[in-house]
This record gives structure tokens, C-alpha cells and sequence, in this order.
């Protein structure tokens, strides 16, 4: 039988800002030369960070990867990022080390990743829905739901056997509405994998789906995003599919213009 995963334990000084200055200074100064930082977020009172770098390649075009520190293993598997062990949170030397020795030319090559033309249409989509409270749902299997990240989660099978909801982000009894589109839902595993998703547990086995604004943003700028996603997840996914999101978007912009 397999051991349960530890929990990670939680920090009183993780929320000081001196301790926040000095984790993004130690970070920052262990990446290779041609890599920089694009964003990060924290979890509240652990020692678990997550940080948006930012490449370019020979051909002088944007690439993208994900770094996650934290004391324990993250619990999804299969995830496209690089992870790094912090046994003793507060000790940046022993943080630097590590950092650096983890961002070596073979782990960089094998966890960058690009966005292409559907990359940043369906993200512009997951903004748009949730500018109107709406966004996407899995209604995971009842033992991994009730674990709370102590059970493995496999993004490339796990994931994609759930049933995949789009929901009212502030009340999932308004609205939770069936979609059946896997292509879709396995590019929303993609996104959870790379940290452009992050997630939040709620009742009846549902795990909130909810985009990582503060790196989506600056990536679609960085990348002379227009706004527009119609053609392209048409294209993709089937136009079936765009009539769904646009009828709930036009649904919710009226519930708005009646509560205001």
C-alpha cells in the first residue's frame, strides 16, 4: 500500500514581506543566464511558491515554463513544470543550490513550453467566461475529492475520466451545466499542469478550475494578444461548442445588467 502523501506544513513568517523580498531575490538569482521572471504567487502560510519564467530561443521567439518550490511533492502527476524541494523553507543558500542545479539545459528544454494561436484563443475564452463569473468544473471520483491533495492526481488519466462542468465561479447550484468536448478538457489539463489554472475544492466531489490571471495576462500581452477567440476554438473544438460558451455569456451578461 502506497504511503500517504505528507501534509505541507504551514509557516508563520512566510507571509512577512522581508521573507518574500529575499525568495524572490534568491530565485531570481539562480536562474541560467536567457531566462527571467514573469510572474509568481504564493500559498497562503506555506512555504509553496510558483513562479512564471520567462525564455527566448535562438530564433529570438517567447517560450514559457513553470517552477514550483515547496517542502513536499505536488499532487498532480504528470504536471509540465519543474519542481523543486525546499526541506527547510528560510534557508536560501540551500534554496539557491537547489534552484540552480534544477534549472539545468536538459530539465529547461524538457519544460518549456509556447502558446500558440488556440493556446492564447482559449485562454482569452477562460478570461472572458470568468470576467462573467463563469468558469470551468471537474467532478472528480468521491476518495480523491474528499483527500484534499493527499491522493495523487493524474493529469492524463485522472483528469480526463472526470466530468467536466462549466459553473456560476460564486455558486455552482445557479448554473452546472454538463460539456462533453475532450479535446477541450484535455487542454484544460495542460493548463492545470502548467500552472495556468489553479484550483479550489468545493462540495459534491467539484474542483474549481480558475485562471491564473496574474500570468495569463502578461504571457497574452508578451504575445500581441488581440482578445478575439471565436475562429479559433471553432476550429478546434466545433462550432456546437462556441454557441455553448456564447449563450452562457450572454446569459450572465444580462443577469448583470438586471442587478445593476
Amino acid at each position: 500500500m502506497a504511503k500517504p502523501r505528507p501534509r505541507e506544513q504551514t509557516y508563520e513568517f512566510t507571509d512577512k514581506p522581508s521573507y518574500r523580498e529575499w525568495l524572490i531575490e534568491t530565485v531570481r538569482a539562480a536562474l541560467p543566464d536567457g531566462l527571467e521572471l514573469a510572474a509568481s504567487n504564493y500559498a497562503r502560510s506555506t512555504a509553496s511558491s510558483y513562479w512564471l519564467i520567462k525564455g527566448y530561443d535562438d530564433h529570438d521567439q517567447v517560450f514559457w515554463m513553470t517552477l514550483r518550490i515547496a517542502t513536499h511533492r505536488l499532487w498532480l502527476q504528470n504536471a509540465h513544470q519543474i519542481e523543486v524541494l525546499w526541506e527547510e523553507p528560510g534557508t536560501f543558500g540551500d534554496l539557491f543550490n537547489a534552484v540552480s542545479n534544477s534549472l539545468h539545459p536538459v530539465a529547461v528544454q524538457n519544460a518549456k513550453f509556447t502558446l500558440s494561436s488556440l493556446d492564447i484563443a482559449v485562454l482569452n475564452l477562460l478570461i472572458a467566461l470568468e470576467h462573467h463569473k463563469l468558469i470551468w468544473f471537474i467532478r472528480m471520483v468521491p476518495d480523491i475529492a474528499k483527500a484534499h491533495k493527499d491522493k495523487l492526481f493524474d493529469l492524463k488519466s485522472d483528469f480526463l475520466d472526470c466530468q467536466l462542468l462549466l459553473g456560476d465561479r460564486n455558486n455552482a447550484n445557479n448554473l452546472l451545466l454538463p460539456v462533453d468536448v475532450p479535446a477541450f478538457q484535455h487542454q484544460l489539463a495542460t493548463y492545470f499542469g502548467e500552472n495556468l489554472l489553479f484550483s479550489q475544492f468545493t462540495k459534491h466531489s467539484l474542483l474549481k478550475l480558475l485562471p491564473t490571471n496574474q500570468w495569463i495576462q502578461p504571457m497574452l500581452d508578451e504575445q500581441g494578444n488581440d482578445g478575439e477567440w471565436e475562429d479559433e476554438v471553432r476550429t478546434a473544438y466545433g462550432q456546437d461548442f462556441v454557441e455553448l460558451c456564447q449563450r452562457e455569456l450572454k446569459h450572465q451578461a444580462r443577469i448583470y445588467k438586471k442587478t445593476t
